[in-house]
This record gives structure tokens, sequence and C-alpha cells, in this order.
């Protein structure tokens, strides 16, 4: 079976695959790959199931996949594209010829990665349901232990201005769209502001929601659907009560960003206050904080404006936009002091609907 991705053929072919580039790259490059040598992976590729490779013009083979299965359940396995072939759909098109055209596409698959969850979510990979038992091998790579927390789901948090929508990769082109705005507006936080940068930037946040170690949103506006800016929980807390329960005690909101066109426009207030109301009211926080580069002073003044209490200065404390150890400001909002927050943003919302303040 051969098929066409732009500039690449992809070709089932066994007898055309180049086993001596694939151990070259698995055996260096892939983190899966390197407790194998060159032999073993050599083996592998000759008692495969099914190969499929990505070959470019000059029929160098530049991608590679391989299954093992018994004809009715399949394991996808050793799926790379080589760095300088990448971003042109051709691993998409490796896992499509796979799983998708040919012979298995009635199977029933399966694959371990702890990266381009994004990539094999769009050809229905998802986590395994409460029959998948595992006895990782001792020479296995390091996976997300079996126990972790579950994914939290808040669904869509709405207001007047914006709505919070569970990020997804459908959001991608809005962001870039978003990010476009910015300019200097992001000198202090990492904003993803091409195709490639956005679609990573979406893969690690909805894995980190998968394991659930965060919440990101899309930010949308009310008025005409356009995806005006990103936000999350993340630093999600969980204490060691007597009785575990399933909400964490204390969050963290950040990686917030919105496009230039957004801000004064009462979007970050309204965020601010359909997350904090969520994480106090539902989840039942003891604690809220957020964090910024202690020289972003427009987000300092934000946090303070929505009545978050500054608490000191970390120092050394997150890598910096700058490829630095940056110092953080750090900010926070108890349970207790929720209802004067609470009190204090509705109050600025209504001077937003009133025509008042044009600042966020």
């Amino acid at each position: 079976m051969r098929t066409r991705a732009g500039d690449y053929e992809i070709d089932d072919d066994p007898g055309r695959i180049d086993a001596g580039a694939a151990a070259a790259f698995l055996t260096a490059q892939a983190y899966w790959g390197r407790q194998r040598d060159g032999a073993e992976i050599g083996r592998q590729i000759a008692s495969a199931w099914r190969v499929v490779g990505g070959y470019d013009r000059a029929g160098a083979m530049v991608g590679f996949a391989r299954a093992f299965g018994d004809g009715r359940t399949a394991y996808l396995a050793d799926v790379y594209v080589l760095p300088a072939h990448r971003g042109a759909g051709l691993g998409s098109a490796i896992v499509r010829a796979m799983t998708e055209e040919g012979p298995g596409k009635d199977l029933r698959w399966m694959l371990h990665t702890l990266d381009a969850h994004g990539l094999y979510r769009r050809f229905g990979f998802a986590p395994p349901g409460g029959s998948y038992l595992e006895r990782p091998g001792a020479a296995s790579p390091a996976r997300p232990p079996v126990g972790r927390r579950r994914a939290l789901c808040t669904g869509v948090l709405a207001g007047r201005v914006v709505r919070l929508e569970p990020l997804r990769h459908g959001h991608v082109p809005g962001l870039v769209a978003a990010a476009a705005e910015g300019g200097d507006l992001y000198r202090w936080t990492v904003v993803p502001q091409d195709q490639a940068r956005a679609r990573s930037y979406v893969e690690t946040a909805v894995a980190a929601r998968d394991a659930g170690t965060a919440v990101p949103f899309a930010v949308v506006s009310a008025a005409d659907d356009r995806v005006i800016g990103s936000t999350r929980f993340w630093n999600l807390d969980y204490w060691p009560w007597p009785e575990p329960k399933d909400t964490p005690d204390a969050c963290e909101i950040g990686y917030t960003w919105l496009g230039a066109g957004a801000v004064g426009t009462g979007a970050n207030t309204e965020m601010k206050r359909l997350m904090l109301a969520h994480a106090f009211e539902v989840w039942r926080v003891h604690s809220v904080c957020l964090h910024t580069d202690v020289r972003n002073q427009r987000s300092r003044r934000a946090m303070e404006k929505i009545g978050a209490s500054f608490e000191g200065i970390l120092r050394a404390h997150r890598l910096g936009t700058d490829g630095k150890p940056r110092d953080s400001a750090r900010y926070g909002i108890t349970a207790a002091e929720w209802p004067r927050v609470r009190g204090h943003l509705d109050g600025l919302a209504a001077g937003h609907q009133a025509g008042g303040s044009p600042r966020d």
C-alpha cells in the first residue's frame, strides 16, 4: 500500500524499511528506545506484524512505525519522524496508514506514550478503562503512576463577557490569531505564537488535564465566539485528610494571557471571577495562589486589582521567558477572604457594564 502525504510517500512494504536508520534514531534520540541496541531493534522490525515507513523525495526513510498483534488486537510502537521533517503532517499520515488504512482499520489498537497525546487522540486513542492492568518491566521507561489523580472536569464556565471552554485542539487557530495581537504585551509570558507552538501548547495542556494535574481553558469572547486567550488551574494540591477527597484543597491560577484587543474589556476580571467561584464554591479549596515574574508590573497590578493579597517574593522560583531563573511575586486569596473578593469582583464587573473604568 502506497500513499502520498505532501512531499512524502507512505509505504508499508517491509522490504523497503531501513532498519539501520530506525535503530540509529531510536537508540540515540527516542526516550523510549535508548535501552535497546540496534540488533534488538532489527529483530523487532523483522518480526513485526506490520511496518510503515515515510520517505522523502530522495527515497530516504525519515519516519517510521511498527506494530505487532494477534489479528484482533495490535500494539503500535516506535512511531517517529526525524526532527527536520516534523510539522508537515508526516506523523499523522504514518499513524493513519497503520491504524485506519489497510489491514489495521478494524483492529483494537493499544500504545504507550508520554507525549504526542494530541496526535493519537485524533485517531481515537484514549485512556483505558478499569479493565486494563499492567505490570511494567524493570527496563520500562518512566510512566505516570498507575494511581494518578483522575482528570477534573469543570465543563464550560460562562459569564457575560467571556466563557471558559475546556481547552481542545480545535482552539489552536483561535489561539494563534489571539497571540498575534500581543507584541510586547507578552514580554514576560509564554504565549504560543504560531501553529506548531500552539499545537504543542494545547497537547501539553491536555496531557496535564488527562493526568489530573491541571484544568486548562480557552478564553472565548461571549460576543462573537472568538478565542481571545487562555488560562488554567494547575499546581493542584491534595492534602492528606483521613478521608481523601476527589477535589483539590489548594490550587494555582496561571498560564493566563489575553490578546491585546481583550485588555481593558473586563475579560480578565470576569474570568478570574468564574475560576475563583468554581475553586472556592465547587471544589471548596482553602486557598488559591497566583504567581508572576516580579518584573511584570502589568500582571502584578491586575492581581492586586482583583483583590489578591501580596504574599512575598520567591527568589529564583521558576524559569523566566528570557531563559534565566526568575523571581516570582506571589499573590493569594484564602477561603475566608473569598466573600470580600467576590463582592469586589462583582463591583468591578458592574463598573464595566456601566461603562466605567476601562482597565482590567
